[in-house]
C-alpha cells in the first residue's frame, strides 16, 4: 500500500482516530474520496433540480458578484453533511466564509457553484468544487460539472480521474502549438492583466473563454495545454490544483495574493517554464 508522510503523531479519518503513525496511507483517503463523491452527488441533485428555472432567486453580494439560491442550498447542505459526519473537520465555503488562516488538521473547502453568472444565464460551464485539504494540502478533490455529466477526482499519489478514467495531460511543448482557456476577459481587465492575457493568448494557437473550473479542468485532460483565472480565492482553486498535478499538470496558485490578484495558471507541465517566463511569474510579477 502507498503511504503518504506527514510527521505527526495521529490523524483523525472518517470521525476516527487512526493508529499513530507518521504516515497516512492512501486507502484512508480513498475513503474521503468516496465521501466526498456523496456530498457532490447532494450538490448536483440541488444544482440540477434549478438549472434553467425561471423562478430561480438571484441576488447580488457586497462585492458585485451574483449569488443564487443554489449557491447557499448547497453549501448548507454539504456544512450539514461534515457536522454530522466528520465532526472534527471544519469548513470553509465561498458562501458562508470561515477562518481562511486556520490552516490546522482537516478542512473542507467548498465552492458551491464556480461559474455562477454562468448557471444564472443557463449555460453549462458551471461546477462544484469539493477539497479535503490537512494542514493547508489538498489531500483529495471532486469538481462534478453535472451540466455535462461529468465528475473528476483526485487523491494527492494516487493519481486523478474523470467518470472513472485516468486523467493526463497534454505532450504538447510548444506555446505556439497551445490552446489556452481562461476565465472572462473583464475579470483580467479588473485586475490590470488583460494586455497580459492577450499577450499570451497572441502567442498560442488557439485560445477558449471557458471560466475557472472547465479552464483547469481541460488542462487535466489534455485538450488544453494552458489554463489561466484571474481574481479567484482559495476554493476556486483547491480542488482544480490537485487535479492538474494529479494528472501530471503543474498549477500556480496565488489565490491568496490580493496584489497580484488572485490568479491561477495551470499547464500540462512541459510548458511551465516558457509560460512563467511569458507572463512574468518566473520574476515574481505575476503568472
Amino acid at each position: 500500500m502507498r503511504r503518504l508522510g506527514y510527521g505527526a503523531a495521529g490523524v483523525r479519518v472518517a470521525g476516527r482516530l487512526c493508529a499513530v503513525t507518521t504516515e497516512l496511507p492512501v486507502a484512508a483517503l480513498e475513503e474521503e474520496l468516496a465521501f466526498a463523491n456523496g456530498l457532490a452527488d447532494i450538490a448536483d441533485s440541488i444544482s440540477m433540480e434549478r438549472f434553467r428555472a425561471l423562478d430561480l432567486v438571484v441576488t447580488t453580494k457586497p462585492d458585485l458578484t451574483p449569488v443564487t439560491e443554489v449557491d447557499h442550498a448547497i453549501e448548507l447542505a454539504i456544512r450539514d453533511l461534515v457536522a454530522q459526519s466528520r465532526v472534527e473537520h471544519t469548513v470553509v465555503g465561498e458562501e458562508f466564509g470561515g477562518d481562511l488562516s486556520d490552516r490546522r488538521e482537516w478542512r473542507w473547502v467548498i465552492d458551491p457553484i464556480d461559474g455562477t453568472r454562468s448557471f444564472v444565464r443557463g449555460n453549462e460551464t458551471w461546477g462544484t468544487l469539493i477539497a479535503l485539504q490537512r494542514d493547508g494540502e489538498t489531500m483529495v478533490a471532486v469538481a462534478s460539472t453535472p451540466a455535462f455529466g461529468h465528475r473528476y477526482s483526485a487523491v494527492r499519489g494516487a493519481g486523478a480521474t474523470v467518470d472513472g478514467r485516468p486523467l493526463h495531460v497534454s505532450r504538447v511543448n510548444a506555446v505556439d502549438e497551445a490552446m489556452i482557456a481562461h476565465s472572462s476577459v473583464s475579470g483580467f481587465a479588473r485586475v490590470g492583466m488583460a494586455d497580459d492575457l492577450v499577450d499570451l493568448a497572441s502567442r498560442c494557437g488557439d485560445a477558449r473563454g471557458l471560466g475557472n473550473t472547465l479552464s483547469h479542468l481541460s488542462v487535466a485532460r489534455g485538450t488544453a495545454d494552458i489554463g489561466w483565472t484571474a481574481r479567484a480565492n482559495l476554493w476556486d482553486y483547491a480542488a482544480l490544483s490537485l487535479i492538474v498535478e494529479e494528472s501530471g499538470g503543474r498549477f500556480l496558485d496565488r489565490s491568496g495574493d490580493g496584489v497580484l490578484g488572485g490568479t491561477g495558471l495551470s499547464t500540462n507541465g512541459l510548458l511551465h517554464a516558457r509560460v512563467l517566463q511569458l507572463t512574468g511569474a518566473d520574476v515574481n510579477r505575476h503568472p
